[in-house]
């Protein structure tokens, strides 16, 4: 990664509103992303609430100069990778689910043979969890230099509450690791895997494909995949202004 150490900021602490304001959003997210109530679209949307309020953050004046620059920089690449990536495999997942279901509601009419559909979808969910497999392993990383650096920073603060929203919704998207499928097992899910309460809806296709299943979780991911595309334009707007900040 590139090295920005020959530039330094620092924003005003928690003596301005904006930075109050800030904290309240952190406090916020950091509460609804620990509740296993809160859905993944909430947490999501807590993301869009913090990201304005960093968009007004970074309009503070600069104070006195603060280290670790490149580490915040090089956070906010690596988030902006990984939310691409994420974003990717949802789209690749919502794609042959499309199909899936397209083929399903031909063959409530006419019978139809859709063995093809559910081997093309075995194969994409198969890449889906080996990325996201790396991209979890990636996202700790980011974490990880957060933690270790002793600098106090709000933009770090995000960045970590950033990484606990993806690495829910890169778990939500690739669901167990375990998963062991045939198309009988698709077809013919027994009760009980239709009754477990904490699988992911992405576990339950996994498990047994029903057209009404389907439908509900093309719902989901359309509302997902827009406040991810959203949370990857801030993200790339965040650094660019911070870049800007640097450069001044």
């Amino acid at each position: 990664m590139a090295s920005y150490h020959t530039r330094s900021f620092s924003f005003p602490s928690n003596s301005h509103p904006v930075a109050d304001h800030l904290n309240d959003q952190l406090c916020r997210l950091r509460s609804s992303q620990g509740a296993s109530s809160s859905s993944m679209t909430n947490k999501l949307t807590g993301l869009k609430d913090l990201y304005k309020c960093v968009d007004e953050f970074l309009q503070l004046p600069q104070s006195q100069s603060q280290k670790g620059v490149d580490e915040v920089l090089d956070g906010f690449l690596r988030l902006i990778d990984i939310c691409a990536t994420s974003l990717d495999v949802l789209v690749q997942s919502k794609e042959r689910l499309l199909d899936i279901q397209s083929v399903l509601q031909r063959r409530y009419n006419g019978g139809l043979n859709f063995t093809n559909e559910f081997s093309e979808y075995i194969k994409t969910r198969k890449i889906v969890k080996k990325v996201v497999k790396k991209c979890l392993k990636d996202i700790q990383e980011v974490a990880k230099i957060n933690e270790a650096n002793a600098t106090e920073s709000k933009l770090k603060d995000v960045q970590l509450v950033t990484v606990d929203a993806l690495k829910s919704l890169l778990s939500y998207i690739g669901g167990s690791q375990k998963s062991n499928w045939s198309f009988s097992k698709l077809v013919h899910a027994n009760k009980a895997q239709k009754e477990t309460k904490s699988i992911s809806a992405f576990d339950a296709i996994d498990s047994t494909v029903e057209l009404s299943q389907l439908i509900k979780l093309e719902s989901e991911i359309q509302v997902i995949e827009q406040d991810l595309e959203w949370l990857f334009r801030h993200l790339v707007k965040t650094r660019a202004t911070l870049l800007n900040v640097v450069s001044n």
